[in-house]
Protein backbone atom coordinates (compact mmCIF):
# COMPACT_ATOMS: atom_id res chain seq x y z
CA UNK A 1 0.00 0.00 0.00
CA UNK A 2 1.52 3.22 -0.95
CA UNK A 3 2.15 5.90 1.67
CA UNK A 4 -0.52 8.38 2.67
CA UNK A 5 1.22 11.87 1.53
CA UNK A 6 1.04 14.48 4.36
CA UNK A 7 0.66 18.29 3.54
CA UNK A 8 1.33 20.79 5.83
CA UNK A 9 -1.59 23.35 5.29
CA UNK A 10 -1.49 25.71 7.92
CA UNK A 11 1.64 27.08 10.17
CA UNK A 12 1.83 29.54 12.77
CA UNK A 13 4.85 30.42 14.95
CA UNK A 14 6.19 32.88 18.04
CA UNK A 15 9.22 33.35 18.95
CA UNK A 16 11.85 35.33 19.98
CA UNK A 17 12.28 36.71 16.54
CA UNK A 18 8.00 38.08 16.45
CA UNK A 19 5.01 36.63 16.48
CA UNK A 20 4.19 36.13 13.22
CA UNK A 21 5.16 34.78 10.09
CA UNK A 22 5.79 38.09 8.74
CA UNK A 23 7.86 39.18 11.50
CA UNK A 24 9.80 35.89 11.85
CA UNK A 25 10.50 35.84 7.95
CA UNK A 26 11.80 39.52 8.54
CA UNK A 27 13.99 38.89 11.29
CA UNK A 28 15.95 35.68 9.15
CA UNK A 29 16.26 37.63 6.31
CA UNK A 30 18.02 40.67 8.11
CA UNK A 31 19.63 38.43 10.19
CA UNK A 32 19.04 39.84 13.77
CA UNK A 33 19.18 38.31 16.63
CA UNK A 34 16.72 38.64 19.36
CA UNK A 35 18.96 37.05 22.37
CA UNK A 36 19.14 39.44 24.99
CA UNK A 37 19.07 39.63 28.95
CA UNK A 38 16.53 37.96 30.65
CA UNK A 39 13.76 40.40 31.81
CA UNK A 40 10.97 38.08 32.51
CA UNK A 41 11.44 37.55 35.98
CA UNK A 42 13.37 39.36 38.92
CA UNK A 43 17.26 37.54 40.09
CA UNK A 44 17.83 36.75 43.90
CA UNK A 45 21.63 37.71 42.57
CA UNK A 46 23.52 37.60 39.96
CA UNK A 47 23.16 39.69 36.19
CA UNK A 48 20.60 38.06 33.96
CA UNK A 49 21.51 36.01 31.41
CA UNK A 50 21.30 36.16 27.44
CA UNK A 51 18.14 34.40 26.80
CA UNK A 52 15.42 34.12 23.83
CA UNK A 53 12.57 35.82 25.48
CA UNK A 54 8.76 36.18 23.60
CA UNK A 55 8.45 40.08 23.73
CA UNK A 56 5.03 42.13 22.45
CA UNK A 57 2.57 39.79 21.87
CA UNK A 58 -1.14 39.70 23.78
CA UNK A 59 -1.47 37.72 26.58
CA UNK A 60 -4.39 35.86 28.55
CA UNK A 61 -3.82 36.37 32.18
CA UNK A 62 -6.13 33.51 33.01
CA UNK A 63 -3.69 30.69 31.03
CA UNK A 64 -0.15 29.85 31.59
CA UNK A 65 2.46 31.57 30.39
CA UNK A 66 3.34 28.03 27.96
CA UNK A 67 -0.58 27.96 26.90
CA UNK A 68 -0.46 31.54 25.52
CA UNK A 69 1.86 30.80 23.24
CA UNK A 70 0.89 27.66 22.29
CA UNK A 71 -2.68 29.08 21.85
CA UNK A 72 -1.54 32.08 19.63
CA UNK A 73 0.53 30.19 17.44
CA UNK A 74 -2.00 27.35 17.02
CA UNK A 75 -4.64 30.59 15.58
CA UNK A 76 -2.16 31.30 13.49
CA UNK A 77 -2.02 27.54 12.31
CA UNK A 78 -5.82 27.02 11.97
CA UNK A 79 -5.98 30.63 10.16
CA UNK A 80 -8.95 29.94 7.07
CA UNK A 81 -9.79 26.13 8.49
CA UNK A 82 -13.35 26.64 9.74
CA UNK A 83 -13.77 22.83 11.13
CA UNK A 84 -12.46 21.43 14.69
CA UNK A 85 -8.93 19.50 14.21
CA UNK A 86 -9.42 15.96 14.29
CA UNK A 87 -6.77 15.43 16.79
CA UNK A 88 -3.85 17.48 18.19
CA UNK A 89 -0.48 17.01 18.78
CA UNK A 90 1.75 18.91 21.60
CA UNK A 91 5.20 18.70 22.85
CA UNK A 92 6.09 20.64 26.01
CA UNK A 93 8.39 19.84 28.77
CA UNK A 94 7.30 22.99 30.70
CA UNK A 95 3.36 23.34 30.80
CA UNK A 96 1.98 25.10 33.92
CA UNK A 97 5.21 24.78 35.27
CA UNK A 98 5.69 29.08 34.97
CA UNK A 99 2.79 29.35 37.43
CA UNK A 100 3.15 26.41 39.39
CA UNK A 101 6.68 28.16 40.38
CA UNK A 102 4.54 32.10 41.20
CA UNK A 103 1.61 29.89 43.37
CA UNK A 104 4.25 28.47 45.49
CA UNK A 105 6.69 31.41 45.95
CA UNK A 106 2.83 33.39 46.90
CA UNK A 107 2.04 30.40 49.15
CA UNK A 108 -1.17 29.38 47.48
CA UNK A 109 -2.77 26.38 48.91
CA UNK A 110 -5.76 25.91 47.27
CA UNK A 111 -5.70 22.93 44.45
CA UNK A 112 -8.06 23.72 42.22
CA UNK A 113 -5.16 26.80 41.24
CA UNK A 114 -3.15 24.47 40.07
CA UNK A 115 -5.86 22.61 37.44
CA UNK A 116 -3.09 23.74 34.89
CA UNK A 117 0.37 22.41 36.51
CA UNK A 118 0.54 19.15 34.09
CA UNK A 119 2.11 18.92 30.75
CA UNK A 120 -0.81 17.28 29.35
CA UNK A 121 -2.76 20.80 29.98
CA UNK A 122 -1.64 22.52 27.13
CA UNK A 123 -2.40 20.52 24.86
CA UNK A 124 -5.90 19.99 26.45
CA UNK A 125 -6.34 23.83 26.41
CA UNK A 126 -6.18 23.47 22.68
CA UNK A 127 -8.63 21.07 22.32
CA UNK A 128 -11.23 22.65 24.27
CA UNK A 129 -10.32 25.95 22.35
CA UNK A 130 -10.99 24.28 18.77
CA UNK A 131 -13.48 21.82 19.64
CA UNK A 132 -11.40 18.80 19.27
CA UNK A 133 -13.26 15.40 19.90
CA UNK A 134 -10.54 13.10 18.59
CA UNK A 135 -7.08 12.29 19.94
CA UNK A 136 -5.56 15.06 21.75
CA UNK A 137 -1.74 13.98 23.30
CA UNK A 138 1.12 15.10 24.52
CA UNK A 139 4.53 14.37 24.25
CA UNK A 140 7.65 15.57 26.33
CA UNK A 141 11.08 14.22 24.82
CA UNK A 142 13.18 16.95 26.20
CA UNK A 143 14.31 19.02 23.61
CA UNK A 144 13.15 16.75 20.88
CA UNK A 145 9.42 16.87 21.53
CA UNK A 146 8.44 19.36 18.83
CA UNK A 147 9.91 17.10 16.08
CA UNK A 148 8.62 13.83 17.55
CA UNK A 149 5.47 15.41 17.85
CA UNK A 150 5.44 15.83 14.34
CA UNK A 151 5.83 12.36 13.15
CA UNK A 152 3.23 11.33 15.74
CA UNK A 153 1.19 13.59 13.56
CA UNK A 154 2.52 12.15 10.43
CA UNK A 155 1.55 8.49 11.42
CA UNK A 156 -1.59 9.38 12.45
CA UNK A 157 -2.13 11.03 9.04
CA UNK A 158 -0.43 7.95 7.37
CA UNK A 159 -2.62 5.02 9.35
CA UNK A 160 -5.83 7.50 8.02
CA UNK A 161 -7.15 7.64 11.85
CA UNK A 162 -7.00 11.36 11.09
CA UNK A 163 -7.55 13.81 7.75
CA UNK A 164 -6.05 16.91 9.65
CA UNK A 165 -3.91 17.57 12.59
CA UNK A 166 -2.66 20.35 14.81
CA UNK A 167 0.73 19.50 15.83
CA UNK A 168 3.72 21.40 17.11
CA UNK A 169 5.82 22.18 19.76
CA UNK A 170 6.10 24.77 23.01
CA UNK A 171 8.14 25.97 25.93
CA UNK A 172 8.36 28.78 27.92
CA UNK A 173 10.87 30.33 29.92
CA UNK A 174 10.58 29.24 33.49
CA UNK A 175 12.90 29.61 36.40
CA UNK A 176 13.21 26.09 36.18
CA UNK A 177 14.85 25.99 32.83
CA UNK A 178 16.75 29.01 33.20
CA UNK A 179 18.22 27.80 36.26
CA UNK A 180 18.53 24.30 35.70
CA UNK A 181 20.56 24.52 32.26
CA UNK A 182 23.04 27.75 33.81
CA UNK A 183 23.26 24.53 36.76
CA UNK A 184 24.54 22.45 33.85
CA UNK A 185 27.05 24.99 32.87
CA UNK A 186 25.86 24.74 29.44
CA UNK A 187 24.85 28.72 28.98
CA UNK A 188 27.25 31.31 27.04
CA UNK A 189 26.86 34.43 29.31
CA UNK A 190 27.84 36.42 26.03
CA UNK A 191 24.91 34.82 24.01
CA UNK A 192 24.46 31.83 21.52
CA UNK A 193 26.92 31.61 18.83
CA UNK A 194 26.73 27.97 17.04
CA UNK A 195 29.55 26.48 14.68
CA UNK A 196 32.03 29.32 16.36
CA UNK A 197 35.27 28.49 17.07
CA UNK A 198 35.20 30.39 20.82
CA UNK A 199 31.45 28.92 21.08
CA UNK A 200 30.93 28.78 24.84
CA UNK A 201 27.20 27.51 24.94
CA UNK A 202 23.32 27.92 24.56
CA UNK A 203 20.79 30.44 25.08
CA UNK A 204 18.30 29.41 27.16
CA UNK A 205 14.47 30.77 25.13
CA UNK A 206 10.80 30.17 24.48
CA UNK A 207 8.35 29.96 21.66
CA UNK A 208 5.54 27.62 20.31
CA UNK A 209 5.73 26.30 16.43
CA UNK A 210 2.39 25.03 14.98
CA UNK A 211 1.24 23.35 12.21
CA UNK A 212 -1.48 22.02 10.74
CA UNK A 213 -1.24 18.87 9.34
CA UNK A 214 -3.52 17.47 6.21
CA UNK A 215 -3.53 14.30 4.14
CA UNK A 216 -5.50 16.45 1.90
CA UNK A 217 -4.11 18.65 -0.85
CA UNK A 218 -4.87 22.24 -2.13
CA UNK A 219 -4.19 24.82 -4.19
CA UNK A 220 -2.35 26.84 -0.93
CA UNK A 221 -0.53 23.69 0.46
CA UNK A 222 2.99 23.16 -1.79
CA UNK A 223 4.81 22.14 1.02
CA UNK A 224 4.87 18.00 1.96
CA UNK A 225 5.97 15.97 4.70
CA UNK A 226 7.76 13.88 2.88
CA UNK A 227 9.30 11.79 5.94
CA UNK A 228 11.00 11.66 9.52
CA UNK A 229 13.22 9.67 11.43
CA UNK A 230 13.79 9.29 15.24
CA UNK A 231 16.38 7.53 17.11
CA UNK A 232 17.73 7.39 21.15
CA UNK A 233 20.86 6.36 21.62
CA UNK A 234 20.82 6.70 25.35
CA UNK A 235 24.52 7.91 25.73
CA UNK A 236 24.02 10.13 28.34
CA UNK A 237 20.59 12.25 29.90
CA UNK A 238 22.44 15.70 28.51
CA UNK A 239 25.61 15.14 26.23
CA UNK A 240 24.95 13.34 22.48
CA UNK A 241 27.11 10.16 21.54
CA UNK A 242 30.64 12.31 20.67
CA UNK A 243 30.03 10.67 16.90
CA UNK A 244 26.22 12.16 17.31
CA UNK A 245 24.99 8.39 16.20
CA UNK A 246 21.55 9.12 17.48
CA UNK A 247 21.55 12.35 15.26
CA UNK A 248 23.06 10.43 12.38
CA UNK A 249 20.64 7.17 12.64
CA UNK A 250 17.85 9.92 12.76
CA UNK A 251 18.43 11.61 9.48
CA UNK A 252 19.21 8.22 8.29
CA UNK A 253 15.76 7.12 8.80
CA UNK A 254 13.82 10.16 7.75
CA UNK A 255 15.69 10.07 4.15
CA UNK A 256 14.86 6.24 3.93
CA UNK A 257 11.12 7.07 5.10
CA UNK A 258 11.03 9.68 2.21
CA UNK A 259 12.94 7.72 -0.36
CA UNK A 260 15.28 10.64 -0.82
CA UNK A 261 19.62 10.23 -1.05
CA UNK A 262 21.30 12.69 0.53
CA UNK A 263 21.94 14.40 -2.94
CA UNK A 264 18.76 15.44 -2.99
CA UNK A 265 19.09 17.67 0.33
CA UNK A 266 19.40 21.47 -0.88
CA UNK A 267 19.47 23.00 2.71
CA UNK A 268 19.88 21.39 6.33
CA UNK A 269 18.31 23.45 9.44
CA UNK A 270 21.32 21.91 12.36
CA UNK A 271 19.97 21.21 15.86
CA UNK A 272 23.07 23.43 16.51
CA UNK A 273 22.60 24.88 19.83
CA UNK A 274 25.95 26.70 20.37
CA UNK A 275 27.63 23.71 23.08
CA UNK A 276 30.99 22.52 22.22
CA UNK A 277 30.10 19.15 22.30
CA UNK A 278 26.59 19.10 20.84
CA UNK A 279 27.93 21.32 17.71
CA UNK A 280 30.84 18.87 17.15
CA UNK A 281 28.87 15.83 17.40
CA UNK A 282 26.25 16.72 15.26
CA UNK A 283 29.31 17.87 12.68
CA UNK A 284 30.26 14.38 12.80
CA UNK A 285 27.02 13.52 12.28
CA UNK A 286 26.57 15.58 9.17
CA UNK A 287 29.57 14.46 7.47
CA UNK A 288 29.15 11.02 7.82
CA UNK A 289 26.06 10.90 6.11
CA UNK A 290 26.51 13.60 3.47
CA UNK A 291 30.21 13.57 2.02
CA UNK A 292 29.43 16.74 0.47
CA UNK A 293 27.42 18.57 2.91
CA UNK A 294 24.52 20.61 1.56
CA UNK A 295 23.81 24.80 2.64
CA UNK A 296 23.15 24.32 6.20
CA UNK A 297 23.00 26.86 9.39
CA UNK A 298 21.61 27.05 13.07
CA UNK A 299 19.38 29.45 13.80
CA UNK A 300 19.86 29.55 17.42
CA UNK A 301 21.93 32.43 17.18
CA UNK A 302 19.10 34.37 16.78
CA UNK A 303 16.19 32.59 18.49
CA UNK A 304 18.07 30.75 21.26
CA UNK A 305 17.21 27.07 21.97
CA UNK A 306 13.28 27.01 22.72
CA UNK A 307 13.53 23.24 24.03
CA UNK A 308 10.55 21.43 23.42
CA UNK A 309 9.47 24.02 20.94
CA UNK A 310 12.34 23.90 19.04
CA UNK A 311 11.53 20.78 16.52
CA UNK A 312 8.46 22.85 16.03
CA UNK A 313 9.38 26.05 15.17
CA UNK A 314 12.58 25.27 12.79
CA UNK A 315 9.90 22.97 10.99
CA UNK A 316 7.82 26.15 10.68
CA UNK A 317 11.00 27.91 9.13
CA UNK A 318 11.74 24.95 7.20
CA UNK A 319 8.42 25.43 5.34
CA UNK A 320 8.98 28.97 5.02
CA UNK A 321 12.62 27.74 3.20
CA UNK A 322 10.62 26.23 0.69
CA UNK A 323 8.02 28.77 -0.18
CA UNK A 324 9.65 31.80 0.15
CA UNK A 325 13.20 30.57 -1.19
CA UNK A 326 15.12 31.56 1.40
CA UNK A 327 18.43 29.90 3.27
CA UNK A 328 18.85 31.22 6.73
CA UNK A 329 22.41 32.49 7.96
CA UNK A 330 24.06 30.95 10.79
CA UNK A 331 23.62 33.68 13.04
CA UNK A 332 25.76 34.76 15.52
CA UNK A 333 28.80 33.27 13.28
CA UNK A 334 32.27 35.54 13.79
CA UNK A 335 34.71 32.71 12.97
CA UNK A 336 33.90 29.15 11.87
CA UNK A 337 35.01 26.35 14.28
CA UNK A 338 37.95 24.37 11.73
CA UNK A 339 37.81 21.39 13.90
CA UNK A 340 34.00 21.16 12.33
CA UNK A 341 35.01 20.90 8.87
CA UNK A 342 31.63 22.41 7.99
CA UNK A 343 30.35 25.59 5.70
CA UNK A 344 27.46 27.33 7.00
CA UNK A 345 25.93 30.12 5.46
CA UNK A 346 27.07 33.65 6.57
CA UNK A 347 24.52 35.73 5.29
CA UNK A 348 20.96 35.08 4.58
CA UNK A 349 20.68 33.90 0.59
CA UNK A 350 17.47 34.16 -1.66
CA UNK A 351 17.24 31.09 -4.01
CA UNK A 352 15.04 28.10 -4.24
CA UNK A 353 15.41 24.75 -1.47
Amino acid sequence: MNKQQVYIRGTGIVSPLGGSIAETLAALRENRSKVAPLDLFPLLQGSPLPVGQVRGIDTEPTLPRTHQLALTAATQAMAGYDRPPDAIVIGTTTGGIPTTEQLLRDGITDKNQYRLHGLNTVADELGRHFNCSGPVLTVSTACSSGAVAITLAMELLRGRQAENVLVGGVDSLCRLTYFGFHSLQLVDKNGCRPLDKNRRGMAVAEGAGMLLLSSEKKADTPVELLGAGLSCDAFHPAAPHPEGKGARTAMRAALADAGLSPRAIDYINLHGTGTPENDLAESRAVRALFPTPPALSSIKGATGHSLAAAGAIEAVIASLCITQDLVPANTGLRQVDPDLKLHPVTKPEDRPV
